[in-house]
């Protein structure tokens, strides 16, 4: 894959955001804490204040600001490249349109052998 330099390094940057916050798991990353796949780590209620104040979860949010700048750049290929349900990239196992399957219920199925 042929990148820019300024790809490699949006790339590069994704890559590690998205392996510290474990979307993929890794021989590197495995023993890492857990960190929650949201924007704030948790909340502080103060007496008399009348709403909680968050705590920012700042290694999602590089992951967010990493992956958008990535997807930005990223080279033509890569989007067209990339599987779609929109596209039926998945064949049937994505078909809503297929019609459902009707199973049979206990009730039935002891009904039918009377």
């Amino acid at each position: 894959m042929e990148l820019t330099p300024e790809q490699l390094k949006a790339y590069d940057r994704f890559i590690r955001a998205r392996d510290k916050v474990k979307l993929v798991k890794t021989s590197r990353n495995y023993a890492q804490k857990y960190i929650p796949h949201r924007d704030y780590l948790d909340s502080v209620h103060i007496v008399g204040l009348n709403h909680p104040l968050f705590i920012e979860n700042d290694d999602w949010i590089e992951y967010k600001e990493a992956s958008a700048a990535w997807w930005e750049i990223e080279p033509e290929f890569c989007n067209v490249e990339r599987l779609r349900a929109t596209r039926g990239d998945y064949g049937s196992e994505d078909n809503w349109e297929e019609t459902t399957v009707e199973l049979e219920t206990l009730d039935q199925y002891f009904k039918g052998q009377q």
